[in-house]
């Protein structure tokens, strides 16, 4: 699997946001976010398996899915938009909602807090907006710690197929205008 060991564990442990790079997803990307597996009770997120669909579903600007990496390895996915958004859920004030998953040979390694922060500002910046939220199954006790330290609030709760779920916003300063480039971006 290309991109999934090509940065050292050192040099990851002093990840900083500024490193993170973000491309539109690529066909090789796509295939191997597939392939990723998570151990229980993450496994919840494994994707479906690889096919023409599900690699199509992960091209289609519609849903916005970029990579997320450091040099040329694969940290992580993001998507931007409805994919973002569980049925159930109220989301009918304007934001951008993010969809992400790291890549399970980086979870609880302390990689989380540089990685979200990277896709929330992105985020932020590509849409123009000052609202960001995330919509998380509310058994990541894991993941939810991580977004309430980056400034994140829960703001809802409701449960989707019998699995409950939290909306958790986080909402910036309206900006003067000017922006300050802190992640690369290829857009």
């Amino acid at each position: 699997m290309e991109g999934t060991a090509l940065v050292s564990p050192s040099y990851l442990a002093s990840l900083k946001v500024e490193q993170i790079e973000f491309s539109p997803m690529s066909t090789e990307d796509a295939e191997e976010v597939l392939r990723w597996r998570y151990d229980p009770p993450f496994d919840w997120y494994n994707p479906p398996a690889e096919s023409i669909e599900t690699v199509a579903n992960l091209l289609n600007p519609l849903w916005q899915f970029h990579s997320v990496k450091v040099d040329s390895t694969l940290l992580a996915y993001a998507s931007f938009g409805a994919d973002g958004q569980v049925p159930g859920g109220d989301y009918s004030e304007e934001a951008v909602d993010i969809g992400l998953g790291v890549a399970p040979q980086f979870t609880g390694q302390g990689l989380g807090s540089p990685i979200v922060t990277a896709i929330v500002r992105f985020a932020l910046r590509k849409q123009g907006s000052s609202v960001a939220r995330l919509t998380v199954a509310r058994f990541n006790q894991r993941a939810i710690r991580l977004y309430t330290r980056l400034g994140f609030i829960h703001e809802q709760e409701f449960v989707h197929e019998q699995m409950p779920y939290w909306v958790m916003v986080r909402r910036e300063p309206k900006s003067d205008g000017q922006s300050v480039s802190l992640a690369r971006v290829s857009m």
